[in-house]
């Protein structure tokens, strides 16, 4: 179905427009590049808008097309990757809006080389999951699962590389506002997780349950549905 080919297409479309935005927040925080974090912001209504049209392509493939369960399935899923591709843009601003909020001479190198560690991750983690989405690709979507999982640990290595910073003030506001770019690409990873755990019922038409004790959800959580 044609229609069905053009969501997967917008779909991968939109995460590049999502990811992009991550990467760039996070560049304008780490750098201290205000013009950069404003773009970002200024982008994210594209993002919004993007989200909509989406929704109602899914929306219209369902009451115009009568799509078969397969179909049916990839527009659920669609939907709920729409829906976090945009929480993701959210996050990105967040990121961005944190750039030039502390002093840069209080940086912490070692935890400036994790947060770029943590932001590449998280990026190739939902940048698989929605690839897994659009080809049908379990496989695929676990490792963008265990990727997310990855990024999950790494946040625990910024906390310690934090706590054990220099005991300055311009080294405590900058750790703390670290540890919180830290936690935003965490959901990132989240919903990158969440994401890659949806594409075997995509594929088996098994069940997704969440069972994160955090809220997240997990990636490794299907039940047989029969």
């Amino acid at each position: 179905m044609a229609e069905i080919e053009a969501l997967r297409a917008e779909l991968l479309e939109m995460a590049s427009l999502v990811l992009n935005q991550v990467e760039k927040a996070v560049a304008a925080w780490d750098e201290v590049d205000i013009a950069a974090a404003e773009e970002v912001i200024a982008a994210d209504e594209i993002i919004d808008e993007r989200c909509l049209a989406l929704d109602h392509r899914i929306y219209s493939i369902q009451l115009l097309e009568a799509p078969v369960a397969s179909d049916l399935r990839l527009l659920h899923v669609g939907l709920i990757a729409a829906v976090a591709l945009e929480r993701v843009g959210d996050l990105s601003v967040a990121i961005a809006g944190r750039a030039g909020s502390v002093r840069p001479e209080g940086a912490v190198p070692d935890v400036q080389a994790l947060i770029r560690r943590m932001s590449a991750r998280a990026v190739d983690a939902l940048a698989r999951a929605v690839q897994a989405i659009a080809q049908g690709n379990a496989d695929l979507g676990e490792e963008a699962a265990a990727d997310a999982q990855g990024v999950r640990r790494m946040l625990d290595d910024v906390l310690l590389a934090a706590a054990s910073a220099p005991d300055t003030p311009e080294t405590r506001m900058w750790s703390a506002t670290a540890v919180l770019i830290g936690r935003h690409l965490e959901r990132v990873a989240n919903n990158a997780a969440e994401l890659g755990g949806r594409v075997r019922f995509l594929v088996t038409g098994e069940l997704y349950t969440r069972s994160g004790g955090d809220g997240s959800a997990s990636a490794d959580a299907p039940r047989a549905s029969g």
